[in-house]
């Protein structure tokens, strides 16, 4: 029993006793509560980088998200430009005129989408609304600051700071198929967002109408010139046929050759008559009956007259032309002529034209979404953007310490 006893005794002092551990690469034996105490500094570093890359961290940025930043809300619109197709009243002119309004809408919308992201829109808005007062970020309720240093943006930016600030509260899209806008905007009220948002709509109708007017301008200025044009080529054909008339002495070289020819067809059918007259006398009367010497007198007379009408007809040239010729050239005359007058009036069809669609308005923004007025704040995502940091700041936090546990395991 009493060995027993000392057995046992033995064992719990074998327990007691520390065991000495060999240290790797330097041969030295230490106990396990030396190796601990050598082992309590090296936790203490991690432990402290853990508290300062993660909790410190952490809580600023959730005691900055939840105690400091602003609620953000939404406003939505959306519309589209589209354009009014006009019905060119004067078929018979359709092939010298073109309709302005026939430009692609798609165009329009590519330009108030980069309208929309430019700064002559934010120099425009904060004119009318002032974006560096709507953007300050006025704290309510518990919040601790008087304002919001992170999403805020501050009185005195500039305007490239309104910008670069624009582009993360204003989202836009487009859809390249329908041509349309979707505009999102962000603002630290609900009735901010909404005002923003309708003096987006606002300025971008505005410049459709200023580009729509540009373009009926230009319109009626074109076809204006063309007219002026067609008129200085009317009155130049004019006067080339009043100068051609007054060279040859005759209205209308088609016409005197007609009744010339028209004369002679009647001169050669008096002379047949008279001829077939004498005839007939000659063949029951004798040469001294006074009726024969009456028509070989007229005979004469008609053909005399005959030869002067070819003499006439003979001294009708030009340059040492004949009277086909001369006439072909009245022709030619009378064809460019009657092509500068449809080219006067299809240039005057233009012109009422584009002074009618001017009248009206042929290329519009139709609004299809409102700008929408939140009832609750959406932004900041303050849960996600606290996930995000935690995340990120436990990684940084896990690399950091791996690389430090290797630096002193190897040394």
């Amino acid at each position: 029993m009493r060995r027993t006893r000392l057995v046992a005794q033995e064992n719990v002092n074998l327990k007691l006793t520390p065991r000495p551990v060999s240290l790797k690469g330097s041969g030295e034996m230490v106990t396990q509560a030396d190796l601990a105490v050598r082992l309590r500094p090296r936790h203490g570093l991690v432990f402290l980088g853990f508290a300062l890359l993660v909790v410190l961290p952490v809580g600023l940025a959730a005691a900055y998200l939840f105690g400091m930043a602003t609620d953000q809300y939404q406003s939505r619109a959306g519309f589209s430009v589209r354009s009014e197709e006009f019905r060119n009243p004067l078929d018979a002119l359709s092939a010298f005129t073109d309709a302005s309004g026939s430009s692609s809408t798609a165009s329009d919308s590519e330009i108030i989408y980069d309208f929309i992201q430019s700064q002559t829109l934010i120099e425009i808005l904060d004119r009318d609304l002032g974006l560096r007062t709507l953007f300050a970020a006025r704290p309510t309720g518990y919040r601790i600051l008087p304002k919001d240093i992170v999403f805020g943006l501050s009185p005195d930016a500039s305007i490239e700071d309104i910008e670069d600030y624009w582009s993360r509260m204003v989202t836009v899209s487009r859809d390249p198929g329908t041509g349309i806008i979707d505009i999102e905007v962000r603002a630290f009220s609900p009735k901010d967002a909404q005002d923003i948002a309708g003096a987006i709509v606002e300025a971008s109708s505005n410049l459709v109408n200023e580009l729509s007017r540009i373009a009926q301008n230009d319109a009626i200025r074109f076809a204006q010139s063309d007219v002026a044009v067609a008129e200085a080529r009317l009155a130049d054909m004019r006067r080339r046929v009043r100068e051609f008339r007054v060279t040859n002495q005759i209205i209308d070289p088609g016409s005197d050759a007609n009744s010339q020819s028209s004369v002679l067809a009647e001169l050669h059918s008096v002379l047949a008559k008279t001829l077939i007259r004498r005839g007939n006398l000659e063949a029951y009367t004798d040469a001294t009956d006074t009726r024969l010497s009456d028509l070989a007198r007229q005979i004469g007379v008609i053909r005399d007259q005959i030869e002067k009408e070819r003499a006439v007809n003979a001294k009708h040239k030009v340059g040492g032309a004949s009277l086909s010729d001369v006439i072909g050239k009245y022709e030619e005359l009378l064809v460019d002529l009657k092509f500068s007058e449809n080219a006067y009036v299809a240039a005057l069809g233009a012109a009422e034209q584009a002074r009618a669609e001017a009248r009206r308005q042929s290329r519009y923004a139709a609004v299809h979404i409102k700008p929408t007025r939140a009832q609750e704040s959406l932004y900041p995502q303050r849960w996600l953007l606290l996930s995000v940091i935690l995340v990120a700041a436990l990684s940084i936090w896990s690399i950091l310490s791996l690389i430090y546990y290797n630096i002193r395991d190897r040394a």
